[in-house]
């Protein structure tokens, strides 16, 4: 993610000839039993205030079934429905937005596996429209005027000009909606929730729903305890990681004495350029760039400082991206106190694949391992990102550690892909600069 946004944002900083790798052709359409769970990034318009989906990502699976929420979020939830049928409407209305509250939370993923089911008419080309309307991320919000339509108008619903009518309501672009009605994109998808269904075992008609691939029954109250119970799920086998691979850093500045963790975050504004607290020596030729990284965590949005450092090395292109003042996103068991320790290990393999590597990349990871930052002791591993959907292979290492009550990731990489097993040198002689520079306190004067 962050990757491809600096592609874009030190474009015009670095060396002429900075371009976005080239699109890989895309993949023929295969029917699987499960919708994909690799996301397919869309078009983000500027959402209305009033907007229900606004600050949402929306994307779409392999097979076109449009999803909405974090692709970190802990519990997936599918929805195998229909525009066409009353039973789906009362779903819509009742359970729809309880989930919604739990995709906000950063703790559901909701995909919708749009079906048909016959008892209206023109429920095809209602589900169609909906499917082109999501190239513009406008499928939730033509969602809604589907149901809103057959709850005024009944079998009338779907009329071929209230459909067309409701592309304009939503200020999307028309050629470009009826670009997609006239493609097969939209019939594929919906032959592609056919097959899903048929070979999904617990599909019931419509609405079915899946938590994390569990059938539950479609009211609001069975399907947010469903939720509940698969993250307390996570967060039991992430306390059960933690306590099998956390070892606390000799320089890790938190009081063993205290019960409670002591982590300071920075609640920044985006586009301010903040520094770290650090100075480092780079090599002639390198560049820096000093932002705020807005992302979508498991509480919700979230602003991180972030610089970025890159110039020439041996065979190419050295990259450091250094996230900085986040909070950790798991301090060890609330109810013993004893356990509560902070783990840059896992702070950093969660925003490896939340914020620096674009989403869609197969990423590899090494075994949990430590390296130095100035001297210091740091804990992270190796990564690689292959077959990225925008940008080129890459591999390298991230390393954190705390500071002055400061969580601190370090992510280095080359492109390209092989330039790290030359560089690796280079790269590590930057970390070692590394100096924490924080304020010193001054003594209030007595009388």
């Amino acid at each position: 993610m962050l990757r491809s946004v600096l592609v874009l944002l030190l474009c015009g900083m670095l060396a002429a000839g900075c371009t976005p790798a080239s699109q890989p052709p895309e993949a023929t359409l295969e029917f699987t039993p499960v919708p994909s769970s690799t996301p397919t990034a869309l078009a983000v318009p500027t959402p209305s205030p009033d907007d229900t989906y606004a600050n949402l990502p929306q994307t779409a699976t392999g097979l076109g079934f449009p999803q909405i929420g974090f692709p970190n979020a802990p519990v997936s939830v599918v929805v195998f429905t229909a525009f066409d049928c009353t039973a789906c409407l009362n779903f819509y209305r009742q359970s729809l937005p309880t989930i919604l509250q739990r995709v906000r939370n950063g703790e559901a993923l909701l995909t919708f596996v749009p079906m048909t089911s016959g008892e209206l008419p023109n429920g095809d080309p209602a589900a169609r429209a909906a499917l082109c309307a999501s190239d513009q991320n406008g499928f939730w919000r033509y969602a809604d005027q589907l149901y809103s339509w057959v709850e005024q108008f009944g079998g009338d619903a779907f009329t071929s000009e209230r459909l067309v009518s409701g592309v304009a309501e939503l200020g999307l672009d028309q050629t470009a909606w009826d670009t997609c009605m006239l493609s097969t994109r939209p019939g594929n998808t919906l032959s592609s929730a056919i097959a899903s269904s048929q070979a999904q075992t617990g599909f019931a008609g419509t609405p079915t729903v899946f938590v994390n691939a569990e059938p539950a029954q479609p009211d609001a109250e069975s399907i947010d305890a469903a939720i509940r119970i698969e993250i307390a799920r996570a967060d039991a086998a992430i306390r059960a990681a933690i306590e099998a691979t956390n070892t606390p850093s000799p320089d890790s500045t938190i009081d063993p004495n205290s019960t409670e963790p002591v982590v300071i975050t920075l609640p920044p504004v985006q586009n301010q350029e903040i520094p770290p607290p650090l100075t480092l020596t780079l090599p002639e030729d390198w560049r820096t760039r000093h932002d705020i990284l807005l992302l979508g965590d498991v509480d919700g949005m979230r602003s991180i400082p972030f610089s970025y450092y890159s110039g020439p090395v041996t065979g190419g292109t050295g990259n450091i991206a250094l996230l900085w003042g986040f909070p950790n996103l798991v301090v060890g068991n609330p109810f013993d106190t004893a356990s509560i320790q902070v783990d840059l290990f896992t702070d950093g393999l969660r925003l490896l694949r939340l914020a620096v590597i674009e989403q869609g990349c197969n990423i590899g990871t090494d075994l949990r391992r430590e390296y130095s930052v100035g001297g210091l002791t740091a804990v992270g591993t190796q990564f690689s990102a292959v077959t990225c959907p925008e940008t080129a292979d890459t591999r390298g290492w991230f390393a954190g550690l705390q500071q002055n009550d400061i969580n601190f990731e370090f992510y280095v990489f080359t492109d390209p892909i092989e330039a790290i097993d030359g560089a690796r040198a280079e790269l590590q002689a930057i970390l070692d600069s590394v100096r924490f520079v924080f304020p010193t306190p001054q003594a209030t004067p007595t009388g």
